[in-house]
């Protein structure tokens, strides 16, 4: 058996101010005729049950391929659900009773109008079936307001993700340029205390107080927010690499004499290394604006 597609219709099933709700049954009842003539659709509405029936209405909001809101009589309800399912995803179908006066919010969406007695409604049939069949067929074809205002270029979400990428990346570049600074006094350090032992005066020798810093460079290997090329992304995992290392060669420094020799020996081998890694990144956030 092929599952069907999920087809929701929101609209009222009690009384309202110029329908009761036989009416909105007999209703309903046309409706899903009328949808299921494409024997891809099942159609169903919500029902008046006991309990916390808004949980239910939200699932079947979030997770049906379909949903048709019919906007006549201004029920609340119907408005409410009708804004929660523009906020999932896109599918949507508005209808309204003829002379129904559409809200400014939902004008600038296309309503199909049918007749109350649901005679002569062939035209309102037609364009109703040809929208089914293009949800069907276009299932990710945008038609929530909400929906395009977040997602895409220049619109609200871009808008603040560009923002959080302006931090992310002003973070970076002060992490970078304060690790090239201590790097430095590393590197100075490593050369005194070569000579000093040379000398020995091994009680004289000192490091560079405090570690490098990573977080930022950590939080962009593992999201990856910027829009670089993979050499990019590789020259950061050297980069990010390289900094642990020398961090637990920095730590090793502080245990005992023969360690410290050890780990500066070590900076001072892969000082070109190093280095090479640290101007990589230079170079690149150069570019970052």
């Amino acid at each position: 058996m092929v599952d069907k597609k999920r087809c929701f219709v929101i609209m009222p099933f009690s009384q309202t101010k110029g329908h009761d709700a036989e009416y909105w049954t007999r209703h309903f009842n046309y409706l899903k005729r009328l949808i299921e003539k494409i024997e891809a659709f099942e159609a169903f509405r919500s029902q008046p049950i006991r309990g916390d029936i808004a949980s239910q209405i939200i699932t079947d909001l979030g997770y049906s391929d379909v949903v048709v809101a019919d906007l006549t009589d201004y029920n609340p309800n119907v408005f409410w659900e009708l804004g929660v399912r523009q906020t999932f995803k896109s599918g949507t179908i508005t209808i309204a009773e003829k002379n129904t006066e559409i809200p400014f919010h939902f004008s600038h969406k296309g309503v199909f109008y049918y007749n109350a007695d649901h005679l002569e409604n062939e035209e309102f049939e037609k364009q109703f079936l040809a929208s089914l069949q293009d949800c069907l067929e276009r299932p990710n074809e945008p038609d929530s307001p909400v929906i395009v205002a977040l997602g895409g270029r220049g619109t609200f979400y871009n808008i603040i993700h560009s923002e959080e990428n302006k931090r992310r990346t002003a973070a970076l570049k002060m992490e970078i340029a304060l690790n090239e600074a201590v790097m430095k006094h590393v590197f100075e350090s490593c050369t005194q205390n070569k000579s000093l032992r040379l000398e020995q005066k091994t009680g004289e020798c000192q490091m560079a107080a405090g570690l490098l810093e990573s977080s930022a460079a950590e939080f962009l290997h593992v999201n990856r927010y910027l829009e670089f090329d993979e050499g990019f992304y590789i020259a950061l995992f050297n980069y990010y690499t390289l900094i642990a290392i020398v961090n637990r060669r920095m730590e090793e420094w502080a245990i005992e004499d023969r360690h410290a020799a050890r780990a500066e020996k070590w900076i001072l081998d892969h000082e070109g290394l190093i280095k090479e890694a640290f101007a990589k990144m230079s170079e690149y956030t150069q570019k970052l604006k």
